[in-house]
């Protein structure tokens, strides 16, 4: 199609300074020059769309990662709520409104440089759902008032490890503001590690299996 239209654009330069001027040599330099400009044109207009596709995904990705943080803080918070009303331990509902705290801190910071998206995809798409998971099991656990072994044995290892995670989130909300971003990552596996090790979830857990 461009083929044509360079085709077009410089067969009419030709004919209309020939039909003026009835002079080849200018007619031909005349259409050259045409065909010159029409060139540069096309690529200027090539490499803008370029930009805006570029731009587009950008903002897709950030957008899919700002609303994963946002649903998965609504998430937590219903859990909250739910777990005040279960009596659990005042410790456990401080730590998990520090947790949610952060992310929160953690979504007005992307809002306000969509850039950071792009060390942000795996809070997003795997730990933040694999803690809902773990929120999801324990609160089951509370409705039934831990009374079994098992469910006594995962309320204190949740309890053990809960810490941790509240640290872990703090370092991936401070190491947004940093270039060396692999401490907060070594901390995010190894929050992971301890989880499966102790038997609190299976790989599934963070592969956003639910909230």
């Amino acid at each position: 199609m461009k083929e044509i239209f360079l085709g077009v654009a410089a067969a009419a330069a030709f004919l209309v300074v020939w039909l003026i001027g009835g002079n080849l040599l200018i007619s031909a330099l005349s259409s050259a020059a045409c065909l010159g400009i029409v060139v540069l044109t096309i690529k200027a207009l090539e490499k803008e769309k370029k930009v805006r596709i570029d731009l587009k995904g950008d903002d897709d990705a950030y957008g899919k990662v700002h609303q994963g943080i946002m649903d998965h803080s609504s998430a937590m918070a219903r859990y909250m709520d739910q777990l005040k009303r279960l009596n659990v331990e005042k410790d456990i509902l401080v730590m998990l409104s520090s947790i949610h705290k952060t992310c929160l801190k953690i979504a007005e910071a992307l809002e306000e440089d969509h850039s950071l998206y792009t060390k942000l995809n795996d809070f997003s798409l795997y730990y933040l759902p694999g803690l809902m998971n773990i929120l999801n099991t324990y609160e089951n656990l509370a409705e039934g008032s831990f009374k079994t072994e098992e469910a006594q044995k995962f309320a204190g290892q949740f309890s053990l490890f809960l810490p941790q995670i509240t640290d872990a989130f703090d370092k991936k909300y401070y190491s947004l503001f940093s270039k060396d971003v692999l401490d907060s990552k070594a901390e995010m596996a190894a929050m992971a590690a301890v989880f499966k090790s102790e038997g609190l979830m299976d790989n599934k857990d963070f592969m956003g299996g639910g909230s």
